[in-house]
């Protein structure tokens, strides 16, 4: 009898440690991921919960292909911020004390961000937003992150390619007085930083009617302080110098067809001066009253707009004017619809976007070709929310399990190849990456640009 006893006692304590590993193993294996987004589960309007719903489906989704060979199991806890700061303080709060929580997607906006960034190193909780670009959030704050660029990024990676990737030095600016301001103030710091000048800077009021002001300033500069000389004024052996120095026939015949006034600068470049000089050519400032002329003082015009409606009202000023020779712009440029609808002025524009998902990609054709399976619909919005997530579950799958293992994780992330475009998060916790962009009959993909540290 008492053998019995202790064999019971034995079996017992036996199926107890086994338990208590299986309890151990499973909840080694399987993690919770908050997610904050506006869902206005309680409104009656759809038009509200739409950002938030086709985040959630791309999240959603990603964790479907994620699951069928997940080696670590992820759940989600979804939470309605209801695009409200201080509701998404709370929302992250109550994550940040749920300890099987090891990280948070969202919340998307700035304004969220800004009001619950600081529970990221409170609860050293990472919090992953994909969509929110205000600066001083991830960069302020370890645990915090931005897969979507900053203003600060896009500004400085716009003024870095401009200069170090196609040699232009000077530049007027254009910009939205507010939206605008984000941009520009970052982009004129990196020219100065980089040995260029911004040679001229104008403001516009929020959804102008005309930049009349601005052009006219632009151009008022130009008239103070280029050169330039006119091929029909010139005998024929300064026009045979003029043409065994490399400038285009084209060029010097167009001056003399047009009676135009053509830049030296334009012409030459930074050494323009001492080459007329060994011309014997004598260049001129513009009369006030000229209005046909080719400039070359300005190699680009930054314009970072507030919304691609601008486009309508800038672009064909600009032309008119004679300065639509080069354009950079921001994200809001990215509308292929309006750019087609003013192809005829545009000569020369880039811009930067955080979204250019590559159609040629096998990648994303098999996204296309699965989704079309399910019952969701692929926008940009499930875009973000799917790249996000991808990455989330990947960064844990490979071993990612806890809140400092994922917030080291994204700390070296680098060149993460995502569907709308690749992601680096060495630069203060902010994606680096962007897409450079050029309208020619058509949006095309120049080329991916990462900031340097």
């Amino acid at each position: 009898m008492p053998n019995n006893k202790f064999h019971i006692l034995f079996k017992i304590i036996v199926i107890g440690i086994v338990f208590l590993n299986t309890i151990n193993v499973f909840s080694q294996n399987t993690v919770k991921i908050g997610v904050a987004l506006p869902m206005f589960s309680e409104s009656e309007d759809n038009t509200k919960k739409l950002l938030g719903t086709e985040i959630l489906d791309g999240i959603k989704f990603a964790l479907t292909e994620y699951s069928k060979n997940a080696p670590v199991k992820v759940t989600l806890e979804v939470m309605d911020t209801k695009r409200d700061p201080v509701t998404a303080n709370e929302v992250i709060k109550g994550f940040g004390e749920d300890h099987d929580i090891i990280g948070v997607i969202g919340p998307v906006f700035s304004s969220e961000l800004t009001e619950s960034a600081n529970n990221g190193p409170f609860y050293k909780l990472p919090i992953i937003s994909p969509t929110a670009t205000g600066d001083e959030l991830a960069a302020n704050y370890n645990y915090v992150f931005q897969l979507n660029p900053s203003y600060e990024v896009r500004g400085k990676l716009m003024a870095d390619y401009l200069i170090k990737k196609n040699g232009l030095k000077n530049f007027a600016v254009i910009a939205d007085e507010t939206y605008g301001e984000n941009f520009r103030k970052h982009f004129e710091e990196e020219v100065k930083t980089m040995g260029g000048k911004v040679l001229i800077s104008q403001t516009y009021a929020k959804d102008p009617q005309t930049i009349t002001d601005q052009i006219n300033a632009i151009i008022k500069y130009i008239k103070e302080n280029d050169l330039f000389i006119n091929a029909a004024n010139l005998n024929l052996t300064q026009k045979q110098k003029l043409e065994q120095s490399g400038v285009r026939w084209s060029l010097i015949d167009s001056s003399v067809t047009m009676n135009m006034d053509v830049s030296i600068y334009y012409m030459f470049g930074k050494n323009a001066k001492k080459m007329v000089d060994t011309m014997n050519i004598k260049p001129y400032k513009l009369k006030p009253e000229t209005t046909k002329f080719i400039q070359g003082v300005i190699d680009a015009i930054y314009i970072p707009i507030a919304n691609p409606g601008e486009i309508n009202v800038i672009v064909p000023q600009l032309f008119s004017d004679g300065l639509s020779m080069y354009i950079a712009g921001t994200g809001d440029w990215n509308n292929e619809k309006i750019l087609e609808e003013n192809k005829v002025y545009l000569k020369n524009v880039v811009f930067e976007s955080e979204y250019y998902p590559d159609n040629d990609d096998p990648e994303y054709i098999a996204l296309k070709d699965n989704v079309k399976k399910s019952k969701y619909k692929i926008t940009k919005n499930f875009l973000f929310g799917y790249d996000t997530g991808k990455l989330i579950f990947k960064l844990i799958g490979d071993g990612a399990k806890t809140r400092e293992e994922l917030n080291t994780a994204l700390k070296n992330l680098v060149n993460y190849d995502a569907i709308k475009s690749k992601i680096s998060l060495d630069y203060h916790g902010i994606t680096s990456e962007l897409n450079i962009l050029r309208y020619d009959n058509g949006i095309r993909l120049v080329e991916t640009y990462k900031l340097s540290k």
